[in-house]
């Protein structure tokens, strides 16, 4: 990582998954859906070919953790269409860790399917949780003195210095011409460690880039407060350990965009299902409507306002446009639960 050849003195467990930089490139296959031919994308999706997406900078340093500490499993918690849970049980799988993960409701959709269906094919153990005390309860069941704990999104401050890391990868990238320094970083936020580490990575550069959330989860989860937590837990994790980091004075620049999440966490809006075939377009992948289209949404509406006509926008993918194979994977193998689960009316 960039981050221990900048400081040194950064000691910490730490496990290779990402293969990296990963490209900078512009969004030009949905150009005339954003109304502009210059925003870039940072790709993401390609970190890895287990799996791509935001887990993997995190999980080379949770999983480092995890094996430091001689824990033998894994516990985790998410929504029935969750990326975090396909990424630990497919990184799971690949350190020969097993992995139980107890899945809330959200609204049912067909990346629902999929999502549930990858995980399980990577050998997790899935159960269903329903609403968020039994989801709750039911994780606390399953955790025991030799299991590691991944909450929702992985948040914690060790988690987040993969994207603190990942703002010195992009820097190198801009000190050798492969795209201009960005004004603005757009990405979908939920539990906000990402969002929270890039405004850190970004101060630390000194930048005046300001990064974009777009809020993707209920209000109450996702506000200057909690996020204000989340960077300041992170940025004394960080100053605890580099002695030349405690008289930084930083100043982070991050902002939340609040238009694109319509009624909840995972529910279609019309604006996100029109979004579907953009990200499809622009991945060569499946979108879902709980991150990826509302962050297209987003970044449209962001891409459009006249302060923003003639600056830098980069566009961060959190989404894995790597996808294992299903082959011989059966919503039969499902407990009972996520059967019905499986079987339900779609919405998106």
């Amino acid at each position: 990582m960039i981050l221990f050849d900048r400081y040194p003195s950064l000691k910490l467990p730490y496990l290779k998954l990402a293969q990296v930089p990963t490209p900078v490139e512009r969004t030009s296959a949905i150009s005339e859906w954003l109304g502009r031919d210059d925003v870039w994308m940072k790709r993401d999706d390609k970190i890895s070919p287990i799996y791509g997406g935001n887990k993997v900078r995190r999980y080379e340093l949770v999983l480092g953790d995890l094996l430091a500490r001689g824990k033998k499993r894994i516990v985790t918690v998410g929504g029935l269409a969750s990326t975090q849970v396909m990424a630990t049980s497919l990184f799971g799988r690949h350190l020969g860790l097993p992995v139980t993960a107890v899945l809330f409701d959200q609204p049912k959709t067909r990346f629902m399917q999929e999502a549930m269906l990858t995980s399980l094919s990577a050998g997790a153990n899935l159960v269903y949780g329903g609403g968020f005390i039994s989801t709750a309860w039911k994780a606390w069941r399953a955790f025991g003195p030799d299991a590691y704990f991944i909450p929702p999104g992985a948040p914690n401050p060790l988690a987040n210095l993969g994207y603190v890391d990942a703002m010195f990868e992009l820097a190198e990238q801009v000190a050798r011409g492969e795209m201009p320094r960005p004004d603005v970083i757009v990405l979908p936020t939920g539990s906000s460690g990402t969002l929270a580490a890039m405004a850190i990575g970004a101060a630390l550069l000194g930048w005046e880039t300001e990064i974009v959330g777009v809020r993707i989860t209920l209000r109450i989860a996702a506000n200057v407060l909690t996020i204000s937590a989340i960077l300041n837990r992170t940025w004394h994790f960080l100053r605890q350990r580099v002695p030349e980091l405690r008289h930084f004075r930083m100043h982070p620049r991050w902002s939340l965009f609040h238009d694109a999440i319509g009624p909840g966490y995972g529910h279609p809006t019309p604006d996100s299902v029109a979004a579907l075939p953009e990200v499809q377009r622009l991945l060569g992948a499946s979108g879902e409507v709980t991150y990826s289209a509302k962050a297209l949404v987003g970044l449209k509406a962001l891409a459009s306002r006249p302060d923003l006509h003639g600056k830098t926008i980069l566009f961060w993918n959190t989404l894995s446009s790597v996808r294992p194979s299903l082959d011989g994977v059966t919503p039969s193998m499902l407990s009972k639960e996520l059967q019905r689960v499986y079987g339900a009316a779609l919405v998106a």
